[in-house]
């Protein structure tokens, strides 16, 4: 059995998920691995704790294995594949979605080594969290309880995260109904507040095209984490993917129209 020097004998749960680096929870902390890109992380918790964002985790330290640790966040993750968000889900982590692009927007712009990049900000950018998708995602009941996983944070556009989480909530399947999609893609869209689902549905694939690189490029470097996405198949799954969701762009563009 592990120890922590503040807790004396401690058990490791490890939580589910997990394909980039896996995590552990002990007591009311968490334990995850870390990397050249966690004290840019770390200072973005810090400072979006400070300015009063919720539902984030906190910085705790690194513990004596060299894991960050980080604050449980209670709350339940829905089954990706097996559960859907309802529309007050979706509303809920919209809204929190707006609120911490409008906090993150003060974020320092000087260069900082990120994940998948080391550069400053460039006009229009802010640091996004870059997986914000329901699996990184806790509720209570329907209500958006906490937001988890910020090592692949770093720079991108607003649209960026909406557009990974319209990824893993409305286009998550191939053979998806449109008009479902097309009602998901309005809720998103309308719960964040300011966006045209059509620009939001053409950004998906920019986005995720652009995640699909970064993993393949990460995974030529030897990032550990980015090779245990190998394992289970990707970016090649998110490539064939996005050729089939390019193919119906014109029916779901449709769809959205009427």
């Amino acid at each position: 059995m592990p120890t922590d020097a503040s807790l004396g004998p401690v058990d490791e749960i490890p939580l589910p998920g997990g394909n980039v680096g896996g995590a552990v929870r002990v007591g009311d902390t968490v334990r995850r691995p870390t990397g050249p890109w966690t004290p840019a992380v770390h200072e973005l918790l810090r400072f979006l704790d400070e300015a009063g964002l919720p539902l984030i985790p906190r910085v705790l330290g690194i513990d004596d294995r060299g894991r960050e640790i980080l604050t449980f966040l209670p709350g339940r993750v829905l089954d990706i594949g097996r559960e859907t968000l309802t529309d007050t889900q979706i509303r809920s982590a919209m809204h929190w979605l707006r609120d911490f692009h409008a906090v993150v927007a003060g974020f320092p712009r000087e260069s900082r080594r990120w994940r998948f990049v080391e550069r400053a900000l460039e006009p229009g950018e802010i640091i996004c969290h870059h997986d914000a998708a329901m699996y990184n995602m806790a509720f209570a009941a329907d209500e958006l309880a906490g937001v988890f996983d910020w090592d692949v944070a770093g720079p991108g556009i607003p649209l960026d995260d909406v557009a990974i989480f319209a990824w893993n909530t409305a286009v998550l399947f191939p053979d998806a109904d449109a008009a479902e999609v097309a009602h998901a893609l309005r809720t998103i869209a309308d719960g964040y507040g300011g966006l045209d689902p059509h620009d939001l549905l053409d950004r998906v694939i920019v986005r995720m095209t652009e995640s699909a690189n970064r993993i393949e490029a990460a995974q030529t470097a030897g990032d550990p984490g980015m090779l245990r996405l190998g394992t289970v198949g990707e970016p090649a799954s998110t490539r064939a993917r996005i050729a089939v969701l390019a193919a119906r762009l014109p029916e779901l563009h449709e769809a959205l129209s009427t």
